[in-house]
């Protein structure tokens, strides 16, 4: 799967959005811990890595809500969405049409 195919079944399907910001609040929650050590014994270091940190955390917080959003309207609908959506029921169709059977 490319990072095309990756985006798509990232921005259309819940499973893999729950997944992903699972593993990212686990990621958050370690760098919690270990931000107290470096700020309390490298300031100068964490005065340069801060600045970065915090426009890094910015940047996630946003992508999170908006796929989120995104989540939120693909499943309170029938409608196909997403291109994630579309290519799945693309991929049905010619399931269905090359074994014969009726949709």
């Amino acid at each position: 799967m490319g990072v095309k195919g990756f985006v798509r079944r990232f921005e259309g399907r819940p499973q893999t959005q729950y997944t992903f910001h699972r593993i990212m609040s686990r990621i958050w929650l370690s760098c919690m811990i270990v931000t107290i050590p470096v700020v309390i014994f490298a300031p100068v270091f964490w005065a340069k890595i801060g600045i970065l940190l915090v426009a890094e955390i910015s940047y996630y917080a946003n992508y999170a809500t908006d796929t989120g959003a995104m989540a939120a309207a693909n499943a309170s609908t029938e409608d196909n969405i997403t291109a994630y959506a579309i290519a799945v029921e693309s991929e049905k169709a010619a399931a269905e049409a090359a074994s014969g059977e009726e949709p």
